[in-house]
């Protein structure tokens, strides 16, 4: 079993991806869709995603989040661990969903209900 202080490392490194995550498509909206037809394509759209504030601040949120949940590797197994990072889809699902406006159907719903009882299974084993 998993114990509480392990778990809330998790919980915060999983926290920092999802804002991450968050900032990612924000950027990604700003930028619009690329169109990658041949090299200067490539090359503006790289130019336009390495400059975007959001985007490398959602890179900043993802590195300190994988600094923290390589703090939580140092103390528990992966096997234990790892199944714990799925708590991610499920604050993912609800932050788009109030910071962007994504909507939630029966599917998202249900899935992630699923999810949820799967790492519940995994924190008690």
């Amino acid at each position: 079993m998993i114990n509480t202080k392990i778990l809330s490392i998790i919980v915060f490194a999983e926290i920092w991806g999802v804002v991450g995550q968050i900032l990612y498509k924000k950027g990604a909206t700003q930028i619009g869709t690329p169109k990658l037809r041949d090299f200067s394509s490539c090359v503006s759209f790289t130019k336009k995603t390495l400059t975007n504030p959001s985007i490398m601040t959602g890179l900043v949120f993802i590195t300190l989040g994988l600094l923290i949940w390589i703090a939580a590797l140092a103390q528990a197994e992966l096997s234990l661990v790892f199944p714990i990072t799925s708590i991610q889809y499920i604050v993912t699902m609800v932050a788009a969903h109030y910071l962007l406006g994504e909507k939630i159907n029966k599917f998202k719903l249900i899935g992630t209900l699923l999810v949820m009882i799967g790492i519940t299974l995994v924190a008690l084993s």
